[in-house]
């Protein structure tokens, strides 16, 4: 059974990169993405929480939430795009 509260979730490693490149690489990566597409985003620099808190209050998408795993931080957000 599809899950309706996102269209499909895509990952976005981000691994080793510092501020901004995470956030260079969603908005680059955004451009493909449709309405209600969900992003994981795995990434290690440690401000990228509020970086990526920012683009979405900026972008107008939905800010889902962020786990901390070790030296990991994974962030979800879903894409909102207006008709």
């Amino acid at each position: 059974m599809k899950n309706n509260r996102y269209s499909k979730e895509i990952i976005l490693d981000a691994i080793g990169m510092e501020c901004p490149i995470p956030v260079l690489k969603a908005r680059k990566l955004a451009q493909s993405l449709k309405n209600l597409d969900r992003v994981k985003v795995i990434c290690t620099d440690p401000l990228a929480e509020m970086d990526f808190k920012h683009y979405c209050e900026q972008s107008k998408y939905k800010y889902i939430k962020c786990i901390k795993e070790d030296e990991k931080i994974i962030i979800y957000y879903q894409i909102i795009k207006k008709n």
